[in-house]
């Protein structure tokens, strides 16, 4: 049992250096519920930062965590293996979401190839915890937590967007067409009245989202409750602290600080 714990300690550190603002969600949910969740959610971001090669070796592991087979030692397997067993994990999210990692990384053209990579991706990771999250309600409750994870991924998007070309690709071209941002802008960062149009079409998409999410809240049992809420309160922050910096997302990153995240957290 030892080394079951530390092989979730080990997982909720990635979470926490990767997305802070989802591990400190987790704080809220009782422990067993808290390490599964780090468990999923390192899966999530192991596979989505793997290249072609090691996201084969990924598939091929959770097939064999999927299976009941896998008899390895490295931690992010026995973790997963464990909060699979343990909370009777669905594996479609899991295969949808790897299969996400695998698609051509093309310039998106439309809003609707955005939401879907953010439902394959985010919207997946959401429904992977589901059964983490709750254990009734799950017929009513997985549209809402496909929803929040396909919010949080476009929120991601939105801060982001200056941290590499993979980033920048993923703002469809239509929409900058609609409001007259250039490709040529989008490459060398430019921040004007386009820009900021086009950012905030796709942060409305995002809110309308969170408010999906925020009306299912009730059905969410009370050990859940707070990091749903933690969640819905910290990415829409993320949203607000960028418009208070004029969207100004190519030259600074405007992830939540300590002392915001804790500010947050106190209210909820």
């Amino acid at each position: 049992m030892k080394e079951i714990k530390e092989a979730y300690q080990q997982c909720g550190e990635i979470v926490s250096a990767r997305e802070p603002a989802c591990y400190k969600a987790f704080s809220f949910l009782p422990l067993k519920q808290r390490q599964a969740a780090w468990a999923v959610m390192a899966f999530c971001h192991t596979a989505a930062n793997a290249d072609e090669h090691a996201l084969s070796a990924i598939e091929a592991e959770a097939e064999h965590v999927f299976s009941g087979t896998y008899n390895g030692n490295h931690f992010l397997w026995k973790a997963f293996s464990h909060a699979y067993q343990t909370f009777t994990l669905d594996s479609e999210p899991f295969r949808e979401f790897i299969a996400a990692q695998k698609a051509e990384d093309t310039p998106y053209e439309s809003l609707d190839e955005l939401l879907m990579h953010a439902y394959q991706t985010g919207g997946a990771a959401g429904l992977m915890l589901l059964p983490v999250m709750a254990r009734r309600h799950r017929e009513q409750l997985t549209h809402a937590a496909g929803s929040l994870g396909l919010a949080i991924q476009l929120i991601r998007l939105l801060r982001d967007i200056g941290t590499g070309q993979q980033q920048k690709s993923r703002i469809p071209r239509q929409v900058m067409q609609q409001f007259g941002y250039t490709e040529d802008d989008l490459q060398k960062g430019v921040v004007n009245k386009a820009f900021t149009m086009t950012w905030e079409y796709i942060a409305f998409e995002a809110e309308a989202y969170l408010e999906e999410s925020q009306d299912a809240l009730p059905l969410f049992p009370q050990y859940s409750q707070k990091t749903v809420k933690a969640a819905l309160h910290l990415y829409r922050a993320v949203l607000e602290k960028i418009r208070a910096k004029q969207h100004d997302v190519f030259q600074h990153q405007y992830g939540l600080t300590e002392n915001e995240v804790k500010q947050i957290l106190s209210d909820i």
